[in-house]
């Protein structure tokens, strides 16, 4: 029965890999660290070992294994996100063999074909290891050991072997060939032997392979070759293992490894990643359209906006005293057309967003452009008697978009002001600090607060906690949108009735220069 080890898998990549192998009798059995390097001196059981997600240290357990079965193959297996972290981090790694490899979860059903081949290497490295053993004792054979050899190559260890195995002379005259390799370039026995190993390839092919079995694997061990048919391809691994069998002449041992599957799953990878890769560049070229559409609209509806509204106004003063009689429905025409009005100015500055305009950086001093916001935001602050404060080193710089920082703030204190408390006047702190070299800022209030059910929806466009309040529900979108494309991070934490903070995290456009200005 078929065994193979592993230890901290996660369940879903354990259960993909249960599901999808297709080896008959195989057991999936697990270890524990606590107890993994008692567990490697059983590793010769197995036919591979899995280390999983949840190891801390995957290639420290590598590293283990491989000091106690270096025929064993090694899957390390992560997500996407750490997989190229490892795969960097084991070249450099003493003491680990070819026989780890890392692989990410990412792929899904195609790790079953990567691991079938594993536990297929393992089984050709343990058998070619006992060849191994077996030449090394050549030199104590009589003068007729060779037959012997031949014998005992035959029936005893080729016949076993999961791989292709040809004796040849060093004219290249097949003495002897196993099962495996003669129906891998079917052939019969009686057609192979006496014959030269290049008769047994494609014409196209005996050019190459006679190069590389004569002296070309001293500084290539492993070569390739694609042997094409009728309806598909063979892709065969060759590599050569010389014999001193101390007699007129020297007898190499040629391996071949059918790596067809392996080969093929990478085509089928190459090809979905070229695929997706159309779809992304398809998609970008629809979010452009979009955008340019967005912008465009928006741009364009303007005009309408002010025509409509100056047509209000030239009808309030043409019906002067009568206009009494219609007073209500004017007030109605003119708050849709504010809200129209915000509406459109918001399209316009998400389109400008995600365009990613205005991304120039210069350097700006926090307190500076705090009073600016203070200024456009004038009237508001005034009617609402909202106090301002600023919990940071004045002389705090930012190397940023001048016009991103200011639509962030502009926007978060303007919703603080928005939705204030009816029973407190609003107050508003805004902190920056530096950490791990990002630029963080929050700014907390004391308002309405948002309800927790809505707070994963804050951020969405069109969205608005509550509706007793006029907005567009674009201003956080917006914000959102300036955090994302600099590649930060926005959190909120609020209590319904008590206020709310936002933290914002934002990588500096270029050198960063957070300190004091001089």
């Amino acid at each position: 029965m078929e065994s193979i080890l592993h230890i901290g898998l996660h369940k879903e990549t354990l259960t993909l890999l249960q599901e999808n192998i297709e080896v008959a009798n195989l057991t999936f059995e697990e270890a524990s660290g606590e107890s993994f390097k008692q567990t490697c001196k059983t590793l010769q059981h197995h036919r591979a070992l899995l280390i999983g997600e949840e190891v801390a240290n995957p290639i420290r357990f590598a590293q283990d294994a491989y000091a106690h079965d270096k025929c064993i193959s090694i899957l390390l297996v992560n997500d996407s996100a750490n997989n190229e972290k490892i795969k960097q981090a084991l070249q450099f790694s003493p003491f680990v063999g070819p026989t780890v490899q890392c692989v990410s979860n990412a792929i899904g059903q195609r790790m079953s074909p990567i691991l079938e081949d594993a536990m297929q290497r393992t089984i050709q490295r343990r058998s070619f290891a006992k060849l191994k053993s077996t030449s090394m004792m050549e030199q104590r054979f009589a003068p007729n050991a060779l037959e012997k050899v031949r014998a005992d190559f035959t029936t005893k260890i080729l016949e076993e072997a999961p791989i292709g195995a040809i004796l040849v002379s060093g004219t290249g005259t097949v003495f002897s060939i196993n099962n495996y390799a003669l129906v891998l370039l079917t052939k019969t026995e009686k057609e192979v032997l006496g014959t030269s190993v290049n008769d047994l390839f494609p014409e196209e092919l005996q050019e190459e392979i006679m190069q590389f079995l004569l002296d070309g694997y001293i500084s290539e061990p492993k070569r390739v070759f694609e042997v094409k048919r009728a309806e598909d391809s063979l892709f065969l691994e060759l590599s050569v293992a010389p014999i001193d069998t101390r007699a007129s002449s020297n007898y190499k041992l040629v391996i071949l490894n059918n790596i067809t599957p392996m080969v093929v799953a990478q085509q089928h990878t190459q090809a979905h990643l070229e695929e997706l890769e159309r779809l992304n560049t398809n998609l970008a070229r629809v979010n452009a359209d979009l955008d340019t559409f967005v912008y465009t609209a928006s741009h364009d509806l303007k005009s309408p906006i002010l025509n409509i509204e100056g047509l209000v106004t030239s009808l309030e003063e043409e019906l002067g005293p009568a206009r009494g009689a219609v007073e209500t429905e004017l007030e109605h025409i003119k708050r849709s057309i504010k809200r129209f009005k915000q509406t459109v100015e918001g399209l316009t500055e998400v389109s400008r967003i995600q365009k990613n305009f205005e991304q120039k950086a210069s350097l700006i001093n926090i307190q500076e452009l705090l009073e600016e916001v203070r200024q456009l935001l004038e009237q508001e602050i005034e009617a609402s008697e909202a106090l301002i404060e600023l919990a940071a080193d004045a002389n705090h710089i930012i190397l940023f978009s001048k016009r991103n920082l200011t639509s962030i703030l502009y926007n978060l204190i303007g919703n603080a002001i928005k939705y204030r408390s009816p029973v407190r006047k609003p107050y508003i702190c805004i902190s920056t600090w530096c950490e791990s070299g990002d630029y963080c800022l929050s700014v907390s209030d004391n308002g309405l607060g948002i309800p927790s059910a809505n707070q994963k929806r804050v951020f969405q466009l069109f969205k608005r906690m509550h509706s007793h309040v006029e907005g567009s529900g674009v201003g956080l979108y917006i914000v959102n949108r300036i955090v994302e494309i600099n590649g930060g991070q926005i959190t909120v934490e609020s209590k319904e009735g008590i206020g709310s903070t936002f933290t914002i995290r934002l990588k500096q456009i270029g050198t960063p220069v957070i300190g004091s200005s001089t």
